[in-house]
């Protein structure tokens, strides 16, 4: 069963404006900024986690190896050697995974809503009031948008 291509998108839309509530949750509290910088990176990193793990567990690889790569996953971030601070990059392989998911609707939703979850932290560690660089959030990570647009019509 194919998606329909009205909800694809306008999924991958919603998905994408978890950006938007992290920009509104900073506004709303921007002396929160600064002291919840460490729960924010944290909560990146486990939502990250989770987007890769679901996919994995979803499209039925091995059990040991899942585990074996989710922990590799998990030495990398602890390591600091999985950099989650280029946005740009990282929503352009969650357009890869939002893409990917969407064969299977269960998993669709899965990380649909973890994207939309990722984008939260995300933007409220890249926001700059005194810059006011909401505008450049958005189109800093517009690159989500190109996996999930190419691939959809390409396959």
């Amino acid at each position: 069963m194919t998606m329909q291509i009205l909800n694809y998108f306008l999924a991958s839309i919603i998905a994408y404006l978890g950006l938007l509530l992290g920009i509104f949750l900073i506004k709303l509290a921007p002396e929160e900024q600064n002291p919840g910088k460490t729960y924010f990176l944290l909560l990146k990193k486990i939502t990250f986690f989770l987007v890769i793990g679901f996919m994995l567990f979803f499209y039925n690889i091995n059990f040991i190896l899942l585990v074996a790569l989710l922990f590799f996953i998990v030495i990398l971030m602890i390591n600091k050697k999985l950099n989650l601070e280029k946005s740009s990059l990282t929503y352009f392989f969650l357009g890869i995974v939002f893409f990917l998911s969407s064969k299977i609707i269960n998993l669709f939703v899965i990380e649909s809503i973890l994207i939309f979850f990722y984008g939260i932290p995300t933007a409220s560690l890249i926001l700059n009031l005194k810059e006011k660089n909401y505008k450049s959030i958005f189109i800093k990570n517009l690159w989500f948008f190109v996996p999930v647009i190419l691939l959809y019509f390409i396959f």
